[in-house]
């Protein structure tokens, strides 16, 4: 849903000008003049942050570098030495701090742990969109994307959107809309492991080596704990919430039925007691409409009079329930299990790109402006990149960043709109693709051209137009698969 078209007012500032104000930000960041005067270290708050790694050299999460010199990491409930145990995509818990800047830290701490892993079951391609495809694994729904799912193998380095198939054991990270996890991760494992894994609620434990799992999406596993497995100190009980580790003896026969050789008590959502400070989450925003209640990856939130909302026409999506499965950003405090919510920000992706990028202005590896040009169709876009954008290839972990752009590189993006009217990267991935594609809302449209944020497309009698012909101001897809200019298909999007 493209929620912003509809529910709030969009401001278009020209780019220029906001390439100016980002500049004129980075300057103030830096100090100058002469004397032996030392800068002054920027202060530090003390903070918990649950997100999606988007890039290394350090480690960014939820728009943040944080230097990790010192850091413990916990990978899949085992300890590991720095962040080469870590992947692009990956839903992490960081404790740490982060300076007055808002956009450097520091951290302590990095957790990691999967979501699901098992075989891959019933893999299918969405018919009306190719760049998604849904399996399930363990009983769970899995979705994952084209441009915003990073796919590693563990010794399978082809293993990727393309190329996954049923049978394949995965682990997969990322977060739940409603039934669905929506994966920001997936990776194959090696092709001797067996070993699966699963969340849930313990449920009819028979008070011997049986129970049954309930699933985050209501679905359930038969569980036989084996003789020997390693089981909380205090026992089994209903109402725990546990990891099972352990595997499926007859897939065939019995495919919900898991021999647990582990069962392990786990935090029903990132945080825990230790968390007393500051806190931060960005995902989506879940809806209970029985209990009223929201939610973000898990996290119970609850909102106050006190609360600021980006923009303040997201809390009259909050009082109708119709800001489900908006992407947000949330900082607040953790009490009795629920983050209080201080400031809610609105992040939604809808603006698609798939162009050849051209870096201006760059400030960093990370940070600067890509302007995406479409073959021979007129016009150009600009693009922020800064340090919340999700760099994706076939080797996330080498530290793909814009150094590595030469001009005309094909790139495909997910972007949003920025307060100022400026367009935000969300990720940004290298493509192959010959054509070229542009998602946003139409500007114009006539019998010979359709103009699209100010790229003019041409139309000739082979232009498909799905749905219908498009007004200005409809959210449109237009595609231009050969690359000669005219726009092979214009459809209009929800």
């Amino acid at each position: 849903m493209k929620y912003r078209t509809t529910k709030y007012q969009i401001t278009f500032a020209p780019l220029g000008m906001a390439l100016m104000l980002s500049l004129t930000l980075a300057a103030c960041g830096s100090s100058g003049g002469s004397g032996d005067t030392a800068p002054v270290p920027p202060s530090a708050t003390a903070k918990s942050a649950v997100g999606i790694i988007t890039g290394f050299g350090s480690v960014y999460v939820n728009g943040v570098e944080y230097d990790t010199n010192g850091a413990s990491y916990d990978v899949d409930d085992a300890s590991a030495s720095d962040d080469s145990a870590l992947a692009v995509g990956m839903v992490v818990k960081v404790q740490g701090s982060v300076n007055a800047d808002g956009r450097t830290g520091s951290a302590s701490s990095v957790s990691y742990d999967d979501e699901v892993e098992g075989l891959v079951e019933g893999l299918a391609t969405d018919a009306a969109e190719p760049s998604i495809r849904t399996f399930t694994v363990m009983n769970t729904m899995v979705r994952v994307h084209q441009n915003s799912t990073n796919f590693d193998g563990e010794d399978d380095a082809a293993f990727s959107f393309d190329t996954i198939m049923n049978g394949d054991n995965v682990e997969v990270s990322g977060e739940y809309d409603g039934d669905v996890l929506v994966a920001s991760y997936v990776e194959k494992q090696d092709s001797d492991d067996d070993d699966f894994e699963a969340r849930g609620t313990v449920a009819e434990y028979d008070n011997a080596n049986q129970f049954v799992l309930v699933l985050k999406n209501g679905s359930t596993l038969d569980v036989i704990v084996a003789a020997g497995a390693e089981i909380p100190s205090a026992g089994i009980a209903n109402d725990q919430y546990v990891e099972v580790e352990g595997t499926i003896p007859d897939p065939a026969g019995s495919p919900d039925s898991v021999l647990a050789t582990k069962v392990e008590l786990e935090d029903d959502d990132h945080f825990g007691d230790d968390d007393n400070d500051d806190v931060e989450i960005k995902g989506m925003l879940n809806y209970d409409a029985g209990a009223e209640t929201w939610s973000v990856r898990g996290v119970m939130i609850a909102f106050s009079g006190s609360t600021e909302y980006k923009p303040e026409s997201l809390m009259d999506g909050i009082a109708d329930g119709s800001a489900a499965g908006l992407t947000v950003e949330v900082e607040g405090f953790y009490l009795d299990e629920v983050l209080q919510v201080e400031e809610i920000e609105l992040e939604e992706d809808e603006l698609e790109f798939e162009g050849d990028a051209t870096v201006l202005d760059s400030t960093g590896p990370r940070d600067g402006v890509v302007q995406l040009s479409f073959g021979i169709a007129t016009g150009t876009v600009d693009v922020i990149v800064n340090s919340e954008t999700m760099f994706l290839d076939d080797e996330a972990m080498n530290h793909f960043d814009l150094d590595d752009i030469v001009d005309g590189t094909k790139v495909e993006i997910e972007a949003r709109w920025a307060d100022n009217g400026s367009i935000i990267a969300s990720s940004l991935q290298l493509e192959d693709d010959r054509g070229y594609e542009i998602e946003g809302p139409l500007d114009a449209i006539d019998d010979v051209s359709v103009t699209v944020l100010s790229v003019i497309f041409s139309l000739d009698e082979n232009t498909f137009f799905e749905d219908g012909v498009p007004v200005a101001g409809d959210y449109v897809e237009v595609e231009d698969e050969d690359a000669d200019g005219y726009a092979d298909s214009v459809e209009i999007e929800d």
